[in-house]
């Protein structure tokens, strides 16, 4: 397996961290951030929620750990071919506008690796734009 660490660019957001926190928070708005042309089958709970990556894999995540207004920790729950975190960061004030950033590490059989490495640098990049173009308020 050959372990990766994938960082998305880094969005300026139109409404406050704070905003943002709360709503992808909660798994019922996560659709809202994820790329609908390369995304189906989106499924939530409380605490968790499940999608197809069309032409990787299938994926489920569940929060792992929040830390108010700095970062929301997500992780892979089983269902996917690979292990995986993915964590958003918020960078600045809470009651502010700040930046919104997104990480995703894991491990990949390196053959798969090279094969998904563009798709999933263009996922991590499309939620913290996303992200940082939600206008919550």
């Amino acid at each position: 397996m050959a372990a990766f660490t994938i960082t998305s660019e880094t969005n300026k957001s139109l409404s406050t961290l704070k905003q943002i926190f709360d709503f992808i928070g909660d798994f019922k708005n996560f659709d809202s951030i994820l790329p609908h042309d390369k995304i189906e089958n989106f499924q939530y709970q409380d605490n968790e929620c499940s999608f197809n990556i069309k032409g990787i894999t299938p994926m489920k995540i569940k929060m792992a750990e929040k830390k108010p207004y700095e970062f929301i920790l997500f992780t892979s729950d089983g269902l996917a071919k690979f292990n995986f975190n993915l964590k958003v960061y918020f960078i600045g004030e809470a009651e502010q506008p700040g930046a919104c950033k997104v990480e995703l590490e894991g491990d990949l059989n390196p053959f798969i690796k090279v094969m998904a490495d563009k798709p999933l640098t263009n996922l991590v990049n499309a939620m913290s734009k996303k992200l940082a173009e939600l206008e919550l308020g």
